[in-house]
């Protein structure tokens, strides 16, 4: 299935391997990360993981703080949309920054 021109990636074809921000998956994708462990955070723009990825330097803060892998919904809903992968993001964030 296409989104716009590009691949929406499946249970099947997704890996957090060879994931890349950006890359469109469908609803069952963030389903099961969202199933793995209770999530950090759950709202359509902002869809994540409960276990952190990572830990990064916030710029804002200047402080350590861990990340999570991260979905939001630019289609849809919950159990039918479309989802983009941002990357590994501080709880409740939607974009990756820090070093």
């Amino acid at each position: 299935m296409d989104y716009n021109g590009k691949k929406v990636l499946t249970q099947g074809d997704f890996s957090y391997d060879n994931a890349y921000i950006g890359a469109y998956v469908d609803a069952n994708v963030v389903m099961d990360c969202m199933d793995a462990l209770p999530p950090a955070m759950m709202q359509l723009s902002c869809a994540q993981m409960g276990e952190p990825y990572t830990s990064r330097k916030d710029p804002n803060t200047g402080e350590y703080r861990s990340t999570y892998f991260t979905f939001k919904c630019i289609q849809g809903n919950f159990s039918k949309g479309i989802w983009e992968f941002c990357g590994d993001c501080f709880v409740g964030e939607n974009v990756q920054r820090g070093k």
